[in-house]
């Protein structure tokens, strides 16, 4: 009698685990198809940049070598960091 009562809540206990790795699992091929799906984007972009540019890429004239002390990929031209040091002065209150 005991025994029967526990081993049906072990059983159910299992059940319900299954239920949640089935769940996780779920949750995780739909992660990979979003991953995979922004990737593509960003691939047909990023070909779509290439082809509109000739396939050339070039970095701006004042940018760093390799990057050098900005984030990558991101260059401002001459205008554009005057601006923004103009932005950093007035919201540092100087």
């Amino acid at each position: 009698m005991f025994g029967s009562k526990r081993i049906s809540e072990l059983e159910e206990r299992v059940a319900k685990l299954r239920r949640d790795l089935d769940d996780r699992d779920l949750d995780w091929v739909d992660m990979r198809a979003r991953c995979k799906r922004l990737l593509d984007r960003t691939e047909k972009a990023q070909r779509a940049i290439e082809s509109r540019d000739g396939g050339d890429v070039q970095e701006p004239a004042n940018a760093p070598p390799n990057g050098a002390g900005t984030s990558p990929g991101r260059f401002l031209t001459p205008h554009q960091l005057e601006m923004q040091q103009k932005i950093l002065k007035r919201r540092a209150g100087l």
